[in-house]
């Protein structure tokens, strides 16, 4: 890629890494309405990019949630037309107005419906898509609109793990220690506590770095601009030491790919550490 970016531009042309992860499977994985406890929607990144290269046990997000929430007695369904819905959050942060407000309409008619009028809650396996669609979509909309989105419980993947799913597993194969990346949305959200408190259900100790901040990678800067990101989580990098940890956790994929081209470890999603520690 470096030749493209060197001929293209290197705001066009992403940039290869070590930490690109594999593609995500072209299929979601089945689940049915019937009995469904909450509406399940992928974000648009985590049906692009699968687990990371260096994952020791892989399994894609969207399999990974589908399973631990059934095994939790919480199944969950993904919508046959889920397909070109997203929570409208890169039209935000491009500065795309107009295709904000198409995609923030799609996305609450869509919701809405499928919901059945906010009689099932929406979980959302990213925390800042769920951020994006509780405090960003509503922007876009009218008021009538504006107020059925309210009506629809959107749930992040913290939030689905620790307060809806935990309660109801057992922790078969805890981890000896974790390093968790509370990520920016989930900060905004008030969910760091909640994160920490989940993953230490998981571990015998949690790492959070006492300079967790940003890690810079800011939708798709960090695969644009990696020293972006690399500068952002140096001190972070710094204080995770030379050790790794059994698990490297965080809530939203492009954080986990950024965290993973800056320190060089495999970071995934809590849901996936989740999951199989509760096989």
């Amino acid at each position: 890629t470096r030749a493209a970016r060197a001929a293209i531009g290197d705001e066009r042309v992403p940039r290869w890494t070590k930490a690109t992860p594999h593609p995500a499977p072209a299929e979601l994985p089945f689940t049915r309405r019937g009995g469904a406890t909450a509406v399940y929607l992928p974000a648009c990144i985590n049906r692009i990019f699968g687990p990371s290269r260096h994952a020791t046990a892989p399994r894609p997000l969207p399999e990974a949630l589908v399973a631990v929430s059934a095994r939790a007695g919480k199944p969950v369904w993904i919508p046959e037309d889920v397909a070109g819905t997203c929570c409208a959050t890169p039209f935000t942060s491009k500065g795309f107005k107009d295709a904000q407000t198409v995609m923030a309409k799609r996305l609450e008619a869509n919701l809405w419906r499928w919901s059945e009028q906010g009689s099932l809650p929406v979980v959302i396996d990213a925390t800042s898509c769920a951020l994006g669609v509780k405090e960003e979509a509503a922007v876009a909309l009218g008021d009538e609109a504006r107020e059925r989105l309210a009506r629809v419980e959107v749930i992040d993947p913290v939030a689905w793990a620790n307060d809806h799913l935990l309660p109801g597993l057992e922790i078969t194969l805890p981890v000896r220690n974790a390093a968790l990346h509370p990520t920016c949305a989930s900060r905004h959200l008030g969910l760091a506590a909640k994160a920490e408190a989940l993953v230490g259900a998981l571990a015998g100790e949690v790492h959070v770095p006492s300079v967790s901040t940003c890690c810079g990678f800011a939708g798709d800067r960090g695969f644009l601009h990696p020293e972006l990101t690399a500068a952002a989580v140096r001190p972070m990098a710094d204080d995770l030491g030379v050790e790794p940890f059994d698990a490297h956790v965080s809530a939203n994929r492009t954080c986990e790919i950024g965290m993973e081209q800056a320190t060089g470890r495999p970071y995934e999603s809590v849901i996936q550490l989740l999951e199989r520690a509760t096989r």
